[in-house]
């Protein structure tokens, strides 16, 4: 198993604690009282199993002491920090039980427990399984099956597994919520700076009435929106980057590092990635206005606009209209830009892979103008 140092957190007097809101106690407290009942109902478990081993069946002396450390275990009361040193001490006396176990009773403990294993940790049970099947298979020289010693070992590799993906689980819990907390303002503050310049538009702009007296359009915008599209470039790769990492903090939580889950509680952690998302659309940017790539899946920047939209022209004269109104949309090509840096945020091998793809590009074309000359 391998070994954590975590961070301590700084000690602070008690006149300078921070007041916690009433509902976060109300949440811890509901927490430790749960945690307390599962620990209750874990060690009722273990005290009947333990029931269902003979002591006067044990062989060896060091058995027969395992045997009476864990009667004691169970027996002692448990301590005021229940959630943590409480766990700790039951899963301990579960895996010394595991020491007491032999034969067919001991293989079954651990058909069972890598079954347990594989809903906590697939991948892991798995290594453990095909280590299992080899450590069964039949030796090739005659040699003697696996001894229950060689098994017991092995259990305890198991058990340390399940122990330790548990533990994980409970620590990785309250960080867990607090980095999509943290990961969804961010995407919030992302979102809402994509659309202001549409939203803006409903300040910035005046109508003008037609010769004829007909449908007033839309004239005039400030000097501000020369920047629009590479605003949009931008916001739209840091909604991106946010966006991913919001996928990844609820869908592979489960599979990262224990170092990895506690540097989602950092925000450089968070804007570091927010930064290689704007950098990778700032990036597809200036490639797609490049013209290298050309077809209808990329944009043409001349045709780069919001359009405005009056729903009377799209009426049938001969019906009745509806009532005057107008709205903003992007254009084509505005819609594949802010999908294109949206994607460069998103994914971290786009933008690596235009780059190999585009130096491997500028390779050939330069060795052929070598040869020809």
């Amino acid at each position: 198993m391998t070994d954590v140092t975590f961070d301590a957190l700084p000690s602070q007097p008690a006149k300078m604690k921070p007041l916690r809101p009433k509902r976060d106690l109300a949440a811890r407290a509901s927490a430790d009282q749960a945690s307390s009942h599962m620990l209750r109902l874990f060690r009722a478990n273990l005290e009947v199993r333990l029931r269902t081993i003979d002591a006067a069946s044990l062989q060896s002396e060091c058995q027969k002491k395992i045997y009476a450390d864990v009667a004691e275990m169970l027996a002692a009361q448990p301590g005021n920090d229940a959630r943590n040193a409480g766990w700790d001490e039951m899963y301990k006396a579960e895996s010394m039980m595991g020491l007491l176990l032999t034969g067919a009773e001991l293989r079954e403990e651990i058909g069972c427990r890598l079954e347990q294993l594989s809903g906590v940790s697939l991948a892991e049970a798995e290594a453990l399984r095909r280590d299992y099947e080899k450590l069964l298979k039949p030796p090739a020289g005659g040699e003697a099956a696996p001894s229950d010693s060689l098994l017991r070992n092995f259990l305890l590799r198991v058990m340390e597994a399940i122990h330790w993906n548990s533990k994980k689980k409970y620590l990785a819990r309250p960080i867990r919520k607090a980095a999509t907390k943290k990961i969804l303002i961010c995407v919030l503050i992302s979102f809402l700076l994509l659309i202001a310049p549409y939203a803006y538009l409903t300040f910035d702009f005046h109508t003008i009435a037609d010769a004829d007296g007909g449908v007033a359009r839309h004239a005039g915008v400030s000097r501000v929106w020369t920047l629009f599209t590479l605003y949009t470039a931008l916001t739209a790769g840091l909604l991106g980057a946010f966006f991913s990492r919001l996928i990844r903090v609820q869908g592979s939580w489960d599979n990262m590092a224990l170092e990895e889950v506690f540097l989602h509680r950092e925000l450089s952690y968070t804007l570091l990635r927010a930064g290689v998302g704007m950098c990778g659309a700032l990036i597809v940017y200036f490639f797609l206005r490049s013209g290298i790539a050309a077809g209808a899946l990329f944009p043409e920047f001349k045709t780069l606009r919001i359009d405005f939209i009056d729903v009377n022209d799209f009426i049938d004269a001969t019906r009745d209209k509806a009532v005057s109104m107008s709205f903003v949309m992007p254009s084509p090509a505005l819609a594949l830009l802010t999908f294109w840096s949206f994607l460069a945020g998103f994914s971290e091998r786009l933008v690596p892979g235009i780059l190999s793809g585009t130096e491997k590009q500028l390779g050939d074309a330069a060795a052929g103008q070598t040869a020809q000359k």
